[in-house]
């Protein structure tokens, strides 16, 4: 649903309802303020933490399989509670699950160093358990939006939310090379459970519609004691019978397959060829500088591109810039690469979470939500996780150019589907 639907007051970079234009109306939304700032903390951690893992391994094995490992690690959760994970949402409170997920994470990755120096097993479980609480998060952040913002605002509140994200991504990716590399693991690891911490507080700073509210969105002679697995059923029935989620979500999968496949491949490719974690913490960066700028356009244009547009035309420019990397021997060129990459992402993710967000009701969103990212982010480990395998016999090259393929072909094909495109 476009968002410039106010009347005749459209300028360039504003729209205006009658009342007061969206973005003056966002900046006094103070439960959304509290969203950004506390997420824009957790996410600089992040960088650190996303860096450090996988260095850690492959410092200590020296094999590519096990990064990928740890890579894939971070996703593998969502495969298996990714739909639990959904209807928990659905059924209580939405910022009281997301509070407890970061209280567990901080208290993870503060024993990392400690389990790091005796064992590679124990740093992956401690990968998997950090991640099986992030599964409780993340649903429940995209699940949380609607409630705080309204649906006009939506498009604007994902875009305020992706440039924040990546703002993160450029300072805590370009700062984690040089701080993994200097920096001793317990400091960068204590960093990292501060800023879930600060994240923890913000979300009980937050004013937020209350569980009895939310029973009163159900249908009538629904009871809150249907069996969980009934209520998980429904959103996955929902999401199987929309006929748009249903695609929406097909391309959502070749997007984090190819995605996932392309992720251990940058690491392989700043280790092997430009010097380690330094080059890597700059192409993570460079793939943030192009999703914040673009972000930031997509904010200001508002509804006036179609989504399934900017899905599927955003998918073949990824395509064709992820086969690239490996035939580029200059780090400059492989960053604008990246940078432009992610300027075509940001109009792929913030197009699709929006429609979804529109798409779904209220009372389903944990739950559609939920087996979504069990979808989306069970390809992106198995992409991961392939990557990793064949890299040692068939190179980096070739597998660069299955990299964009897979985000291509899936994009093109939609490209001449009414369903996918004219959304």
């Amino acid at each position: 649903m476009p968002v410039n639907s106010g009347g005749p007051y459209d300028v360039p970079f504003l729209t205006f309802t009658r009342d007061r234009p969206i973005a003056s109306r966002l900046t006094r939304n103070s439960n959304f303020l509290l969203l950004v700032v506390g997420q824009f903390v957790s996410q600089m951690g992040d960088r650190l933490a996303m860096v450090a893992f996988p260095w850690l391994v492959f410092r200590t094995t020296e094999s590519a399989l096990s990064t990928g490992i740890v890579l894939a690690l971070f996703t593998l959760p969502y495969v298996i509670f990714g739909t639990i994970a959904g209807g928990v949402l659905d059924r209580v409170d939405k910022r009281g699950v997301m509070v407890a997920a970061d209280i567990a994470r901080g208290g993870l990755v503060l024993a990392v160093p400690f389990v790091a120096s005796r064992t590679t097993g124990g740093l992956f479980a401690l990968t998997f358990a950090t991640a099986t609480a992030t599964v409780f998060f993340a649903p429940g952040l995209m699940a949380l939006l609607p409630d705080i913002v309204s649906e006009e605002e939506l498009l604007r509140a994902n875009s305020v939310l992706a440039a924040s994200e990546h703002i993160a991504e450029i300072v805590g990716f370009s700062a984690a090379g040089f701080l993994v590399h200097y920096l001793a693991m317990r400091t960068v690891f204590t960093v990292d459970a501060a800023t879930f911490a600060a994240s923890a507080v913000t979300l009980l700073a937050m004013t937020v519609q209350s569980s009895s509210k939310r029973d009163s969105a159900l249908p009538p002679n629904t009871s809150r004691r249907t069996k969980f697995s009934s209520e998980i059923a429904e959103g996955v029935r929902y999401l199987r019978q929309h006929v748009g989620l249903r695609a929406n979500t097909a391309l959502a999968i070749a997007a984090a397959t190819g995605a996932g496949a392309f992720y251990p491949l940058t690491f392989l490719l700043a280790a092997d060829r430009f010097g380690g974690t330094t080059a890597f913490g700059f192409m993570e960066a460079s793939l943030a500088v192009g999703y914040l700028c673009a972000s930031v356009v997509i904010g200001a244009m508002g509804g006036r591109v179609r989504k399934g547009l900017a899905i599927t035309i955003g998918l073949m420019v990824m395509g064709a810039l992820a086969a690239l990397p490996w035939a580029i021997h200059t780090l400059p060129v492989v960053l604008l690469d990246f940078m432009a990459m992610g300027a075509a992402n940001a109009a792929v993710l913030i197009s699709i979470d929006t429609y979804v967000q529109t798409a779904v009701p209220a009372r389903l969103r944990g739950r559609v939500w939920g087996a979504r990212f069990t979808l989306t982010q069970g390809a992106f480990a198995i992409g991961v996780l392939v990557a990793g395998a064949l890299v040692a016999g068939l190179g980096l090259g070739p597998l660069f150019g299955v990299c964009g393929a897979v985000l291509f072909v899936p994009a093109l094909i939609g490209l001449f589907l009414p369903v996918v495109r004219d959304v």
